[in-house]
């Protein structure tokens, strides 16, 4: 189980893996918790430092009422960093999580030496919000209708042909989950509906690096263009066969190209 720290009256569930040289800082997709993140971590490097946590509404942490934006995100987070006397960090989030990173870019720069946009988003188009929209529905109607709306979205053909049985057993874990879960994804949706990086993402001057899944029909290569043509000095580049869940699918690629990304910063 990860540790647990109370960040303005919400506790939070944290995993600190200490390790040499700059922390890097993990920030999950709307509906992820640290766990996914772990083939990732362990591809990356045994001996970097790693910071992870749930997000207030996610699996490891409390589920509040009230309090869900993209803003509010990045505010407990930088509080996790003083709890936990990092002063700066390397900034890596995928979907929902690569939202909130750029939103800490902007309210935190001098706390942030780096960012990782992996599928992300800097504003909203109609095909985006109906599927978010329908997945706040399944979530407050059925689990199981809820888990199987995601999976089209997310994955590549590819990754759904081969990992169907793996598929099946997360379907089942969902669907025991407790019904506060399932509010708080809603409030989730909601604080992601209300998203709007374009105009400020000039705001951000520090290294960074946009990935996109080359079959994201979520948030898709458009999404990434728009967020590295408004980045000044950063690069974007397309991971082959991905989906966009492309942490989950394809953990090691996008470790490695993280990993030559920061190593130049050294």
């Amino acid at each position: 189980m990860p540790d647990k720290v109370t960040i303005r009256d919400c506790s939070i569930g944290y995993e600190l893996k200490n390790g040499e040289g700059v922390t890097k800082l993990l920030l999950n997709g709307i509906g992820m918790s640290m766990n996914h993140w772990m083939p990732f971590v362990d591809a990356y490097s045994q001996h970097a430092p790693f910071l992870l946590h749930d997000f207030r509404g996610q699996l490891f942490s409390e589920k509040p009422r009230g309090g869900y934006s993209l803003q509010n995100h990045a505010d407990d987070t930088v509080q996790l960093m003083d709890h936990l006397g990092i002063e700066t960090a390397d900034i890596i989030g995928t979907s929902y999580g690569s939202e909130v990173a750029m939103e800490f870019a902007i309210a935190y720069p001098r706390r942030t030496r780096s960012l990782v946009i992996i599928d992300g988003v800097s504003e909203l188009d109609p095909v985006l919000t109906a599927a978010v929209e329908s997945w706040k529905s399944a979530a407050l109607s059925d689990p199981r209708v809820f888990y199987r709306s995601l999976i089209p979205w997310n994955y590549s053909a590819g990754y759904l042909e081969t990992h169907l049985a793996q598929l099946r057993e997360r379907e089942e874990l969902v669907a025991g989950l407790p019904q506060e879960y399932f509010q708080a994804f809603a409030s989730l949706c909601d604080a992601f509906a209300e998203i709007d990086l374009t105009p400020r993402l000039e705001m951000i001057q520090c290294p960074s690096l946009v990935m996109v899944g080359e079959n994201d029909i979520l948030k898709h290569r458009g999404f990434a263009r728009i967020i590295a043509d408004n980045i000044a000095g950063s690069r974007l580049e397309i991971i082959p066969s991905a989906g966009h869940a492309v942490v989950i699918e394809q953990p090691g690629e996008v470790a490695r190209r993280t990993h030559d990304f920061l190593k130049q910063l050294e």
